[in-house]
């Protein structure tokens, strides 16, 4: 009992500087008042998972001594105590750790799999063209140079648009290149640069329609 009491005391002082140093990492990454890279590590990577198993058994602890006060602390009670605190570990720990991964290799997936049913249907819609002969030359014209203007970047032409010295700040996400201009500042967003392609990264902390917003000035192409 009193070893639990000290461990307790313990995880309650994690808590306390747990939290502290996640509110600190939080406006490290929104307000730039420490090194964004490193508060954008310390606050996804490290602290939730600190915080919330300090969190586990300081409330679980504390719960438990507050149904042996009230001489609630029977089976009944004991498993659902049990059940309550382990599955809140769990959940916090599948979302944590695999469910946000697995929402990104998806989001990739689909998006390779639109990416080439849109290559498919562009080139059949091309061959479709090429072969119909009641096609006036002027409208053929007009498609030839509707499909000209989406740009093509490699990943050489998009690491100049970097947002320094001037240029836009370009980012690839889903085999389109968006303006981000307004988001890079001085071509850096957080831990991340522009003139790259950070699909990855971008499902990290988002969600597809957050791009919604944006223009897309080419397509991506390795």
């Amino acid at each position: 009992m009193k070893l639990l009491c000290k461990i307790d005391r313990f995880m309650a002082w994690i808590l306390l500087f747990g939290m502290t140093l996640f509110f600190i990492s939080g406006y490290g990454m929104t307000k730039g008042i420490i090194d964004s890279a490193k508060s954008a590590n310390l606050h996804n990577k490290y602290l939730p998972i600190i915080i919330t198993v300090a969190f586990v058994f300081h409330a679980g602890y504390a719960t438990r001594l507050a149904f042996m006060r009230w001489k609630w602390w029977r089976w009944p009670i004991k498993a659902l105590w049990l059940i309550f605190f382990v599955g809140f570990l769990g959940s916090f720990i599948y979302i944590d750790q695999w469910y946000e991964k697995s929402q990104t290799e998806n989001n990739i997936s689909a998006s390779t799999e639109q990416a080439g049913n849109d290559s498919e249907n562009q080139s059949e819609a091309t061959n479709q063209q090429n072969g119909d002969s009641n096609i006036v030359e002027n409208n053929q014209t007009s498609a030839d140079d509707e499909l000209s203007t989406v740009k093509s970047f490699s990943a050489e032409d998009l690491s100049k648009y970097d947002g320094k010295n001037g240029n836009p700040a370009y980012v690839a996400v889903d085999g389109k290149v968006y303006d981000l201009s307004s988001v890079f500042e001085e071509g850096k967003h957080f831990s991340h640069y522009a003139g790259k392609e950070l699909t990855k990264a971008f499902y990290s902390y988002h969600v597809a329609k957050a791009l919604a917003k944006y223009p897309i000035v080419g397509a991506f192409r390795e």
